[in-house]
């Protein structure tokens, strides 16, 4: 430090002088404290009771934190910690497979039920084909019953007397043994009243129609209408309803019955 004499107008140099005492790197060193072994026993006593202290904390359940992505530069790959795509193969065809399934299983139920459809449609095909066979069948047998009914009815009512015996000879043609025996001993006389009386009857189918069936037999009713005369008297007209009942015998229809009808 420098001090400037008034009167001599020249600066007297002075000798700095300081303090007893350390100096001012001195001070911080002195500053600085060793901990003794008696703080350092208290600080390991604090720490064992904070460790204490978290270890009895409750532990919060949770996802842990994803370490973080670790980069690497070059053609080394970077490090994640979700999984990669390769392990995620084994998980994605767990789930794949199902839903794969699910295809083949549908077209066999398909399959499945198309067969039955088809089944069902030929079994259905076979029954209408054979219950319209059957239909058919019994047609063809109501109409040959009719017929049958119209031929027995025709021949009962044309009759003449000069051809009585051939007349009836071909009524009874037509009918079965049981009721051919009916006429047993009594054919010729039938034939002499007929020839006596003169009798001269004309039959005329009407109308006929099938009642019903039983077995190889069916019944049918048949309206005539006849022109009919004895001697020299005017012819009459003569309506009647018949029922007939025709029988199949070795594949031929036979009246088995005839009734008047009132």
């Amino acid at each position: 430090m420098t001090d400037e004499d008034p009167q001599a107008g020249q600066r007297v140099r002075r000798r700095a002088s300081r303090s007893a005492g350390p100096t001012g790197a001195d001070a911080d060193a002195a500053a600085v404290v060793v901990p003794t072994e008696k703080k350092s026993a208290e600080q390991k006593s604090a720490e064992q009771k904070a460790a204490e202290q978290k270890a009895a904390a409750p532990v919060a359940l949770g996802k842990p934190d994803t370490p973080p992505e670790k980069v690497v530069s070059g053609d080394q790959v970077a490090t994640k910690a979700e999984p990669t795509g390769a392990a995620e193969t084994p998980a994605e065809t767990a789930v794949d497979t199902p839903v794969r399934s699910k295809p083949k299983a549908g077209l066999v139920v398909g399959i499945a039920v198309a067969s039955v459809i088809a089944v069902a449609l030929a079994a259905l095909t076979v029954f209408l084909l054979v219950d319209r066979n059957k239909a058919s069948n019994a047609d063809e047998d109501r109409a040959r019953y009719v017929a049958g009914a119209r031929t027995t009815a025709l021949n009962l009512t044309t009759l003449h007397a000069d051809t009585a015996a051939a007349d009836l000879d071909k009524f009874l043609a037509g009918t079965t043994d049981e009721f051919k025996s009916q006429f047993d001993g009594r054919k010729d006389s039938f034939v002499n009243v007929l020839g006596q009386a003169g009798v001269q009857t004309d039959g005329e189918v009407l109308e006929a129609g099938f009642e019903k069936s039983d077995g190889d037999c069916g019944t049918s009713l048949v309206a005539v209408r006849a022109m009919q005369k004895n001697g020299d008297e005017a012819p009459a007209e003569r309506n009647y309803r018949l029922r007939i009942t025709m029988c199949d015998v070795d594949g031929q229809l036979l009246a088995s019955n005839v009734e008047f009808v009132p």
